[in-house]
């Protein structure tokens, strides 16, 4: 039976660790703090589906502002944001040995030069999750669409059998999962979604469905803009993805914010460097035009205070 941590319980982390909790096909352990943990740690994870509601009582849980255990997992998922990546350095070399697959999930592109660079053991592969939830009160994920995906892959096909059972364990969690053979390009084409529509919904203040409606022809060439990255580092995105990302977001409730959004509103941290200063970076020093990126990005420099 798999050992399976989850370090973050946000909407991606929470929502996963519940799914797999509830069906009991793995051994599962959850990594939360502050509120968050104390609620969980008295009432359960509660989650609220567009469907159903249910709660996870007394899980397998760790503090993990003050964590003391030493259990070692086949495979960690990251849900922490890109930017709490260094402060889970201990936790993640804590339950690592040398063939613990590290899977991170957080919103980007770059994360595993970052992850390594703190990493004393370890693999770490790449993923992504389509999921719009998030921590509505201490102890309570809401998930507000139907949509779940998740999708990992290691590029040079050295746990193929692993990873396909995992595949397996968390499709049969009602997880519906992808094992890639083309990672890189289904981060980017995720990236694609998540960097334009985090950028415009927090420049504009705006939900998803508005940049859809009012924004169009500015949504179009940010677009363009995260493509031309991706085509330079070789990532062969195409009109096509694109189309499925604006016919996606089209699918989604008018009102659904992003998760940068939300940060924005209430004055927390952001990805702003990792979901809009990355191409504006990665896009000036490939020689590229990024302006329209850049503007958005600019301004919403100005914005932080946190």
């Amino acid at each position: 039976m798999f050992k399976i941590g989850i370090i973050g319980l946000g909407g991606v982390g929470g929502y996963i660790g519940a799914k797999l909790i509830q069906k009991n096909l793995c051994e599962t352990t959850l990594f939360a703090r502050g509120k968050h943990f104390k609620a969980i740690k008295t009432n359960g994870l509660k989650i609220k589906d567009v469907k159903d509601t249910f709660t996870i009582k007394s899980p397998d849980l760790i503090d993990s502002q003050n964590d003391n255990s030493h259990k070692i997992f086949d495979i960690i998922f990251i849900a922490v944001k890109s930017y709490s990546f260094k402060d889970i350095t201990e936790i993640l070399n804590r339950h690592c040995d040398k063939d613990t697959l590290i899977i991170p999930l957080s919103n980007g592109v770059n994360h595993k030069i970052e992850i390594n660079s703190y990493l004393q053991k370890g693999i770490v592969l790449d993923g992504c999750v389509y999921v719009l939830s998030n921590i509505k009160a201490p102890g309570l994920i809401e998930k507000k669409a139907l949509t779940f995906y998740l999708i990992f892959g290691d590029a040079q096909n050295r746990f193929q059998g692993k990873l396909q059972l995992l595949s397996e364990l968390l499709n049969e969690s009602d997880l519906k999962t992808k094992l890639s053979q083309n990672i890189e390009f289904d981060c980017w084409n995720k990236y694609l979604l998540i960097s334009s529509f985090a950028t415009l919904t927090s420049y504009f203040d705006k939900p998803m469905g508005y940049i859809i409606e009012k924004k169009m022809p500015l949504l179009k060439e940010i677009l363009q803009e995260i493509k031309s990255v991706a085509n330079a580092l070789h990532v062969e995105l195409s009109e096509k993805e694109i189309q499925k990302t604006i016919k996606q977001v089209q699918n989604i409730p008018y009102d659904s914010k992003t998760s940068m959004q939300i940060d924005f509103e209430n004055s927390r941290q952001t990805e702003l460097e990792s979901l809009s200063g990355y191409i504006v970076k990665e896009g000036e020093r490939l020689g590229l035009d990024v302006k329209n990126m850049k503007i958005a990005y600019e301004e919403l420099s100005r914005r932080t205070v946190y």
